[in-house]
């Protein structure tokens, strides 16, 4: 299986700077919409054969952009929504969150993914759903999908597809609009082709901010 794995353009809440996660549901903005249509066009004329997506409106639109280019359909899957940060949901990333954020990612990566935030859940939890959808990926019979989700929780997809421990899931950014590449089997960890590449956008429409790469 070629999988291809992308994160959604810029939304309303990544611009406002607002910790979204799965509670805050915001459409792309104008520079998304960009990010989605430059990604169409990349995609144009390739080989694939079905397009997933995580329900919420940032990734539906994205994934939406780039299948009607395909002539395909999209499939949506409750198991791709974005990472819930709990009680910090909907918060600016500013000052004290961003403290106690960057403190629960730190216990992460030192092996604690069992933690999670206040009311949210945790980075296992997150990959106990990402594990159900790549079964039914796999089931599918799809050789060459294309998967639109979410920066967090693509990172812990990202783990699981490279047979990696979850506390390193912060070693791959997820830009807004970013597109990863996988050779993928379902009997072994997955071969990396292309992690994160936003080759296809111009530089006036790159996001890359800390807090669109990592939490978001």
């Amino acid at each position: 299986m070629l999988l291809r794995l992308v994160r959604h353009g810029e939304s309303e809440g990544n611009l406002a700077g607002s910790l979204q996660g799965s509670r805050f549901d915001t459409p792309l903005s104008e520079t998304g919409r960009r990010q989605a249509e430059c990604l169409a066009a990349r995609l144009a004329g390739e080989e694939i054969d079905a397009v997933w997506a995580s329900p919420m409106i940032r990734a539906r639109e994205t994934a939406a952009a780039v299948a009607a280019v395909l002539g395909l359909g999209v499939s949506l899957d409750p198991d791709l929504v974005e990472f819930d940060w709990g009680a910090w949901s909907g918060r600016p990333y500013d000052g004290e969150i961003e403290k106690e954020v960057s403190g629960v990612r730190a216990r992460w990566r030192a092996g604690e993914t069992e933690l999670s935030p206040s009311g949210g859940e945790s980075p296992v939890r997150a990959a106990a759903r990402a594990d159900r959808f790549l079964a039914r990926l796999l089931s599918s019979g799809s050789r060459a999908p294309l998967v639109v989700a979410h920066g967090r929780f693509n990172r812990i997809l990202m783990t699981r597809l490279l047979g990696r421990a979850l506390g390193r899931m912060d070693e791959i950014r997820q830009r807004n609009g970013s597109l990863s590449v996988f050779e993928w089997d379902g009997s072994r960890p997955a071969a990396p082709l292309l992690l994160d590449d936003i080759s296809h956008q111009p530089p006036e429409i790159r996001n890359v901010s800390v807090l669109s790469d990592s939490v978001r």
